[in-house]
C-alpha cells in the first residue's frame, strides 16, 4: 500500500514554509515547496479551461519554460528574520528535469490524456525530488494549494491536506506589506476569510483527510504539536528530537513572532479587519 500524498496549504503568511520545512527535518518526508506551477497549471486546465489541447499543451510548455528558468533557485520575498533549514523554497531538481516532464506532459494533452497524466506530471517531479533528497516520501507546500483543493482531491482520493492557520489579523498586518496582498484591512480580511472557506469545505467533506495546524501553536509547543502531526500523518517520530534538530541546523522557532503583529497594527485597521472577519476569528479561537 502506498503513502497517501501529502499536501500543505493557507493564507499566503500563515506559517506554511515554517511547517513544511520544520516537517522536512524527519528522516523519511522530503519537502518540496513553493511549485506554483501545479496550482496554475490545474487552474487553467480544469477550473478555467483552455480552448483547445494543443492551447493547453502549448500553455504547459510556455508556462513551465519560465518557471524553471532560474532552477534550481527561485526567487522569493522572504524577510531577514525567517530562516529556514531548507531555504525560502525547495525543489531539488534542475531545468532539463523539469522540461523534459513538462514536454511529456504536453505530447499527453495533445492525445487527449485525462486528469492522470496531470497527476503523472506531478509525481514524476515531486519524485525526482525525493530521490534527489534521499528520502522515500514527499510533502509539498504551496499556499495557494488550498484554492485546488477539489482538483487535487480528484488527482489523490487518498490525500492528506494539512491546513496552516495563522490568525488573521497577523496575517493581514504582513500581507499589506507584499506587492501581491490585499491593500486595505477590510480587503484582507475578507481575503482572508474566503481562504479558510476553501479549506473548510474540504474538511466539512472529509474530516479523516484533514489536518489543522495553528502556527502559534506551531512556535509555542512545537513538540507537542509536531507529535500530534506526524502522528496524523502516519509517520511517527521523536518529535523533541525533531525540534532540537531543527534548531540545530539554524531553524528559528521564536514565539515571540507569534504575536508581533500587534505591534504593528493600528487600532483602526484591527477594527476594520475584525469588521468583516470578526467571526471567522472567533471560530479558529483567536480572541
Amino acid at each position: 500500500m502506498t503513502a497517501p500524498a501529502i499536501f500543505i496549504g493557507g493564507a499566503g503568511r500563515s506559517g506554511t514554509t515554517l511547517l513544511v520545512d520544520l516537517l522536512g527535518v524527519h528522516p523519511r518526508l522530503s519537502p518540496i515547496y513553493e511549485t506554483d506551477f501545479v496550482v496554475d497549471i490545474g487552474r487553467i486546465l480544469f477550473v478555467d479551461g483552455v480552448a483547445s489541447l494543443e492551447a493547453a499543451a502549448a500553455f504547459v510548455e510556455q508556462y513551465m519554460e519560465k518557471w524553471s528558468a532560474s532552477l534550481p533557485h527561485r526567487p522569493h520575498n522572504k524577510r531577514s528574520h525567517e530562516r529556514y533549514v531548507h531555504g525560502p523554497h525547495h525543489v531539488l531538481f534542475g531545468r532539463d528535469v523539469a522540461m523534459a516532464a513538462a514536454r511529456r506532459f504536453a505530447e499527453a494533452l495533445r492525445r487527449q490524456a485525462g486528469p492522470e497524466a496531470f497527476r503523472a506530471f506531478i509525481d514524476g517531479l515531486f519524485e525526482a525530488h525525493a530521490r534527489l533528497d534521499g528520502k522515500p516520501l514527499w510533502v509539498n507546500k504551496t499556499p495557494a494549494n488550498i484554492s485546488l483543493l477539489p482538483v487535487l482531491n480528484g488527482l489523490y482520493p487518498d490525500m492528506l491536506f494539512v491546513h496552516c492557520v495563522r490568525d488573521g489579523r497577523a496575517v493581514a498586518a504582513s500581507v499589506m506589506t507584499r506587492p501581491w496582498g490585499p491593500k486595505s484591512y477590510d480587503e484582507a480580511g475578507r481575503w482572508w476569510v474566503g481562504q479558510l472557506a476553501q479549506a473548510a469545505e474540504f474538511a466539512a467533506a472529509h474530516p479523516e483527510r484533514y489536518v489543522e495546524v495553528r502556527y502559534e501553536d506551531l512556535l509555542a509547543t512545537p513538540e507537542e504539536t509536531m507529535a500530534s502531526l506526524v502522528s496524523r500523518l502516519g509517520e511517527p517520530e521523536d518529535a523533541a528530537s525533531l525540534c532540537v534538530a531543527y534548531r540545530d541546523a539554524g531553524g528559528l522557532l521564536d514565539p515571540g513572532r507569534g504575536h508581533a503583529w500587534r505591534e504593528t497594527i493600528s487600532g483602526a485597521d484591527r477594527a476594520a479587519f475584525e469588521a468583516v472577519a470578526g467571526e471567522a476569528l472567533a471560530r479558529y479561537g483567536y480572541r
